[in-house]
């Protein structure tokens, strides 16, 4: 790994350099694996600059959860402009968030494979309900659930969602990473279709009906 630039900068600017570096740290060797000093390092800092910046380790790790959380939360609502029906729908989400967690070593973040402190969980936690939430508002905007069936079922997605990420990382080839993710989709499709589209749905595509669930191209 290059090391920056020492070169003295702005505050802000050198806060916002060492937490983009400790998000690439963290997302390489994990947080029991990484220390202080290997992000000093990284940055071109002494530990001591660090410090200024994040009190601890784990304060550190919070605000790079929370980044990450930003652009998941982003990814979460770019669903509902997707086109396609709800099966390209919900197979290119599952497949994204692998990407974006798995591809990226940041699996574990968000999926208590590291058990790290109450804090740390606490806000894997918040970061997952507000996906739910985001999820939530792209199920409503296409089918009639309630505000509190959204909310479940976000959650309930959301969990699989992890689930199908582990099962691919851990997949012996594409073929096999295929297949998982037809299963998957085609679970999480029927579960959807359980609840009526809506006539004028606000999202773009096509919003499958119960009796689409069974076709992958009905709709296409």
């Amino acid at each position: 790994m290059s090391t920056p630039s020492t070169a003295r900068m702005p505050r802000a600017q050198r806060r916002a350099q060492l937490l983009e570096l400790a998000i690439r740290v963290f997302t390489e060797k994990g947080f029991q694996s990484t220390s202080m000093d290997d992000i000093a390092a990284a940055a071109g800092v002494t530990k001591p600059v660090l410090y200024q910046h994040f009190d601890s380790k784990e304060k550190l790790y919070v605000e790079v959860l929370d980044v990450i959380a930003t652009s998941m939360i982003d990814e979460v609502r770019t669903i509902g402009e997707g086109a396609g029906d709800t099966m390209s729908r919900v197979r290119a989400g599952l497949h994204r968030f692998y990407e974006f967690v798995a591809l990226d070593n940041s699996l574990r973040l968000f999926t208590g494979h590291e058990q790290i402190s109450e804090v740390v969980q606490q806000k894997v936690v918040t970061v997952l309900d507000r996906m739910a939430i985001e999820l939530a508002g792209v199920l409503t905007a296409s089918r009639h659930i309630s505000a509190e069936e959204s909310r479940v079922l976000g959650r309930g997605v959301i969990a699989v969602t992890q689930t199908t990420a582990q099962l691919l990382q851990g997949a012996a080839d594409e073929a096999e990473r295929e297949s998982i993710l037809d299963t998957m989709t085609t679970t999480v499709v029927h579960g959807l279709t359980g609840f009526a589209p809506r006539e004028n749905a606000r999202i773009s595509g096509v919003v499958l009906a119960a009796d689409d669930a069974s076709a992958p191209d009905a709709n296409a």
